[in-house]
């Protein structure tokens, strides 16, 4: 078996970091000084060593002969190489490569790689625990190691991101979406798309302080909470990002706004362009977030739960996938009327020069369960998202949480 030498560090690193989060979950648990140490131990070791292969690896990168001690020695092993006898440089006998402080060194005096010193020093630290716990009896004090280890991630990120490029972006695996987002912006550099920029921000902050974690770009998640789903729906508005909205009965909203949630979990989307209220018992949200690094939106389903019609003359109809009640909403009051005959005095107001209603907007509420619509950014890609509007094939948010999960593995 054969494992090329940024496989072999990024392998480490990824392994690494999964110990340190196996350690700050015990720790939660206020598990015993054994099982702690055990997890510290293991993410040192397999951090600094992934750190000293990808070190190595951008040394060879840059010029393979810097990564030998004795250079003089080089000649035969070239020779060798050559003739098949051996694969790689450091199979010749008698050839050294360069300790880890000699790469480091070797990258920032004579490859030019800017370092900084704080960067430095944490690279150091991080090899004296490793010697502690190769070479002697161990005395880790935790809180500071997993501190430094924590903030040594980000210092890793933005020395190999630049450095490495690709493969070490696609290399880290399905990371959080805060680090996913800096990750790309250090190998690609600030995102051409403002408005995907805006978006990718202000949903790391809604993940953050709805304590999502481990979402990243591409992923979806499914929140079957109403309050919360209707949290997560309202702090993504604003700020120059603007929703639109596709409905299940092929309503399209033009500029769409959340507009409340009442007691009872019924949400409100007031589709701006098209001066209509829609109304549904929220259920759950399926939110997917694409790649950062193209212009496709994020999508957000949502689904309902089926609620009974309202006023003792309701006008109700069937419509594509769906059953609606139709209403008034009086601008004045922001009160909503359900009655038939409230409905067909709104569509006589349309050609009539003396409407009998104050100002108004339609209200529309849908009735029935399943899929109701999504939202997508205005100014962003979405592609065929309206197929995903399917009762039949997506009668649950678990089934298209389920197939977006399907896709993503494909991809």
């Amino acid at each position: 078996m054969k494992i090329s030498l940024i496989d072999n560090g990024l392998d480490s690193l990824r392994k690494g970091y999964v110990h340190l989060g196996r350690y700050e979950k015990l720790l939660a648990e206020e598990a015993g000084d054994s099982e702690r140490f055990s997890a510290l131990k293991d993410s040192v070791l397999s951090i600094q060593h992934g750190v000293e292969i990808l070190f190595k690896y951008s040394l060879k990168e840059k010029n393979e002969i810097l990564l030998f001690t004795d250079i003089s020695k080089l000649k035969e092993a070239y020779k060798s190489r050559r003739e098949g006898t051996i694969k790689e440089l450091y199979e010749f006998e008698g050839i050294h490569t360069v300790t880890f402080k000699e790469s480091i060194e070797r990258l920032k005096d004579i490859c030019g790689i800017h370092m900084d010193e704080k960067f430095i020093r944490n690279l150091k630290k991080v090899e004296a625990w490793r010697n502690s716990i190769t070479h002697s009896a161990v005395l880790l004090r935790e809180i500071e190691v997993s501190r430094i280890l924590i903030k040594f991630l980000t210092e890793l990120d933005v020395f190999f991101g630049p450095l490495i490029g690709e493969p070490y972006l696609k290399g880290q695996g399905r990371t959080e979406l805060d680090r996913a987002y800096r990750l790309t912006k250090a190998v690609y550099g600030e995102l051409d798309n403002k408005i995907k920029s805006l978006t990718v921000e202000r949903l790391i902050d809604v993940l953050q302080s709805n304590n999502l974690k481990n979402v990243t770009a591409p992923s979806t998640f499914l929140i079957k909470d109403p309050k919360r789903a209707y949290a997560i729906l309202e702090q993504m508005q604003g700020s120059e990002i603007r929703y639109g909205c596709d409905f299940v009965n092929m309503h399209n909203s033009g500029h769409a706004q959340i507009v409340s949630l009442a007691n009872d979990d019924i949400v409100t989307i007031h589709a701006v362009d098209i001066r209509t209220k829609y109304q549904f018992c929220l259920d759950a949200l399926v939110v997917h977030i694409p790649e950062i690094n193209n212009d496709r939106s994020p999508l957000i389903f949502m689904f309902a739960k089926r609620l009974p019609a309202q006023g003792e003359n309701p006008y109700v109809r069937e419509d594509v996938g769906c059953t609606l009640q139709h209403g008034v909403n009086i601008n004045a009051d922001d009160s909503y009327h359900w009655e038939k005959e409230m409905r067909e005095q709104s569509m006589e107001d349309y050609d009539s020069d003396t409407p009998q209603l104050p100002p108004h907007k339609e209200a529309i509420r849908f009735l029935s369960g399943g899929p109701v619509c999504f939202m997508n950014i205005q100014q962003l890609e979405y592609g065929s998202a309206h197929r995903l509007l399917d009762n039949r094939a997506f009668q649950n948010p678990e089934a298209l949480h389920a197939a977006f999960q399907d896709l993503e593995l494909d991809e």
